[in-house]
C-alpha cells in the first residue's frame, strides 16, 4: 500500500521545519516503510506544502501508519504546521477491489 503525506506550514516557519526535517530523517524509517519521494512547493495561499510518498509492506499497514503518524507528529510543535496521511491504491488494487478480471 502507498501512503501520501501532505505537510503544510507558514513561510515564516521554513527554517524551523527544515531543521526538524534534517533531524527527523537522520533516523531511518522501519524496514517495512520505503520513502519513495518527498517534494515541496511554495504556495501563496497556504505557505509551503510538502508531499511525501511512502510504500508500506501490505502485512505491516497498521504499523506503517502508526510509524508515519509518529514521524509527522514531530513537526506539530511548530506553530501552523499541520499534516495528513492519505492511503493510496494502485490501479491493480482498485481493479481487484471492484472484482474486475483483467
Amino acid at each position: 500500500m502507498f501512503i501520501n503525506t501532505t505537510c503544510i506550514y507558514p513561510p515564516d516557519k521554513n527554517v524551523k521545519v527544515l531543521k526538524k526535517f534534517i533531524e527527523a530523517t537522520s533516523k531511518p524509517l522501519p524496514p517495512f516503510i520505503k520513502r519513495v519521494s518527498v517534494l515541496g512547493t511554495s504556495r501563496a495561499d497556504i505557505g509551503f506544502k510538502v508531499n511525501g510518498l511512502y510504500e508500506i509492506d501490505d502485512a505491516k499497514i497498521k504499523e506503517g501508519i502508526l510509524e508515519l503518524t509518529k514521524y509527522y507528529s514531530q513537526f506539530t510543535d511548530i506553530e501552523g504546521c499541520r499534516y495528513e496521511l492519505e492511503p493510496m491504491l494502485t490501479p491493480q488494487d482498485m481493479i481487484a477491489l471492484l472484482g474486475i478480471k483483467p
